[in-house]
């Protein structure tokens, strides 16, 4: 295992922005995440760990302790169960999982990233999470020094939630996904229109995180739901959901599309995506996410939370 010093994270992040961490390594196997850990003991600094670093802000001064990259990158088919490294980019576990004959997971060709990360987040598109297909989890506990395999259960997923996002001390190594037979034909033709459809919506091949928010749920009081309404009729057309898109609210609700703050600018294709422009800093992005949840706060009484993880901050 090689530890780096002072190593600069921004080309490691889709949003190219951030300082550099103190140290950095990158682990390909459970024994070299284990003496990561243990480096960062012994220097009694914090760890963090980063897969493709495609939903993250890392902070100008960077990360002051020691940033692991897991690079775990096996994937082994057996029937209809997937098992697959943290490491594995999404894209190429589609593929993978769609040239065996496999389906159920042909929508997570919309999500930039790891599998680990995704896992992490419970990432999901196109009706699609991946609580819905995980079956168990491999990760190194921190606390107890041990590697431990648990079930979806122990996940505690949530929306864009799991235990691994609250229990940063808990790090995917080795994901199980459960799925079912299916026809490549018709597997690739779901891939290639969810592959459209994201285009048509995304900046694909900006410097962007995602979604900085997290989609909100509607208000349980009846009086608020009405007054949504009346503010913004148009939200009518989500009233049967869970939740309401982010992306409407910051476009049709707050006209905060193409709104820019130095480097950084809300994006004209999908609201809930902030694009750098090249040189932006993680503190105009900061002060961009406090501008629209102030602005959505004050007008819809509605608080946003983040859905991206912060580093060093």
């Amino acid at each position: 295992m090689r530890i780096l010093e002072h190593f600069n994270l921004r080309p490691l992040t889709h949003f190219k922005i951030g300082g550099p961490a103190r140290f950095f390594t990158e682990v390909k196997s459970e024994e070299e995440l284990k003496e990561a850990v243990d480096f960062s003991e012994k220097k009694k600094i914090p760890f963090v760990a980063l897969g493709a670093g495609s939903n993250v802000l890392v902070s100008d001064a960077g990360y002051p302790g020691l940033v692991i990259r897991v690079l775990a990158l096996d994937i082994k088919i057996d029937g209809t169960h997937v098992h697959a490294g943290a490491g594995v980019p999404n894209a190429v576990l589609v593929a993978e999982t769609v040239r065996a004959g496999l389906a159920g997971l042909e929508w997570a060709i919309g999500i930039p990233g790891s599998v680990g990360g995704s896992v992490r987040g419970n990432a999901g598109c196109f009706s699609g999470e991946m609580k819905d297909v995980v079956e168990r989890v491999k990760f190194y506990n921190a606390k107890t020094k041990k590697f431990e395999e648990k079930d979806k259960k122990f996940c505690d997923f949530r929306y864009r939630e799991s235990i691994f996002k609250t229990s940063p001390y808990l790090v995917i190594t080795h994901i199980v996904l459960a799925l079912h037979k299916g026809n490549p034909e018709t597997s690739g033709r779901m891939v290639r229109h969810y592959s459209r459809e994201r285009t048509d919506v995304q900046d694909i091949g900006s410097a962007s995180a995602g979604c900085v928010f997290k989609n909100i749920p509607w208000p349980k009081g009846e009086a608020h739901r009405k007054r949504l309404l009346f503010l913004l009729p148009e939200l009518a057309e989500f009233k049967d959901r869970l939740t309401i898109p982010v992306s409407f609210l910051i476009d049709h609700g707050a006209g905060l599309k193409g709104k820019k703050i130095g480097g950084v600018h809300i994006s004209r294709k999908h609201a809930n995506y902030f694009i750098n422009n090249g040189h932006a800093r993680a503190e105009e992005v900061i002060m961009l996410i406090g501008l629209v949840k102030e602005y959505v706060h004050r007008k819809f009484d509605l608080y946003l939370e983040e859905e991206i993880q912060y580093i060093g901050m």
